[in-house]
């Protein structure tokens, strides 16, 4: 599915929130949304869920505009999954496979489809069916984000917007949650929508990114090409370079060589500093 807001723009009583946004967000991408605090990073992905229901602007699916009420105001949009910042604060349900259960439930599953559906999604989300007896608020942090987020994997959702989903996680169990969300979307050829302030993780999962500021859509990127072309863009608007990007900077200024590289990602980025950097050493 691919969705289209076209001079989009929310104004709350004391402030505009955004203004006139206008993107495409194609299908199967990995799509990251970056900016400082107050940019209107939530309010946009509020704006793609229907969460706001007073937008101005267009706002469509496949080319067909979605659904709004007598008063001319935004419904819910059904087929995307929305995950908040502390995902686990979802939770409320006395076991994990209720939790899982819950809305599928309420979509008239089955107990053997639900059953089929919960046995397909805790391997993707890295879970075994020995937890599902357990009590969601027991689990680890890394658990309860897991359960939160397999239980709006399990409306198959065409998007899947995630606002910070890794906040509060240490390293290791951040990675580990964004390479399983990186591996359901490319086997399951879905997009996703992510808010993040990591630019490491930015330039590492994303296929493109869209940068705002003051509530203004400032640019589209391929990921690469925002990193290493767009670096005063970035500077302009207080938004650091990813890690192994200023690495690259860093070993070029020092060894006086331009270092062409495939991409941001870190992997790309060390096969090529690297050997220079360790000739420059010894």
């Amino acid at each position: 599915m691919v969705y289209q807001l076209n001079n989009v723009s929310v104004n709350y009583a004391n402030r505009v929130a955004l203004q006139h946004v206008s993107c495409t967000i194609q299908e199967g991408k990995w799509i990251s949304v970056i900016g400082q605090t107050g940019a209107g990073k939530s309010t946009f992905i509020k704006v793609l869920k229907g969460l706001i229901p007073t937008v101005d602007g267009d706002y469509s699916i496949d080319q067909q505009p979605i659904q709004r009420d007598t008063k001319g105001q935004l419904k819910v949009v059904p087929g995307i999954g929305y995950v908040f910042q502390y995902p686990e604060h979802q939770l409320f349900e006395t076991s994990v496979y209720k939790e899982l259960a819950f809305a599928p439930k309420l979509h008239g599953y089955s107990p053997q489809q639900i059953t089929k559906a919960i046995e397909t999604i805790l391997p993707q989300v890295g879970l075994s069916e020995e937890i599902l007896p357990l009590v969601p608020f027991q689990l680890s942090g890394g658990q309860k984000r897991r359960v939160a987020i397999a239980s709006v994997l399990m409306m198959d959702p065409k998007l899947l917007i995630l606002d910070e989903p890794t906040a509060g996680l240490d390293p290791v169990s951040r990675v580990a949650l964004l390479r399983l969300l990186k591996e359901w979307q490319q086997q399951e050829k879905r997009t996703i929508l992510f808010v993040s302030h990591q630019m490491n993780d930015v330039a590492e999962y994303s296929d493109e990114v869209m940068v705002l500021h003051a509530g203004q859509l400032m640019g589209h990127f391929d990921t690469s090409t925002l990193f290493l072309e767009q670096t005063q863009l970035l500077a302009k608007l207080g938004l650091s370079l990813p890690e192994p990007v200023q690495l690259l900077h860093l070993v070029e200024e020092l060894s006086g060589q331009k270092i062409e590289v495939a991409s941001c990602r870190e992997q790309d980025i060390f096969e090529k500093v690297w050997p220079i950097w360790h000739t420059r050493s010894y």
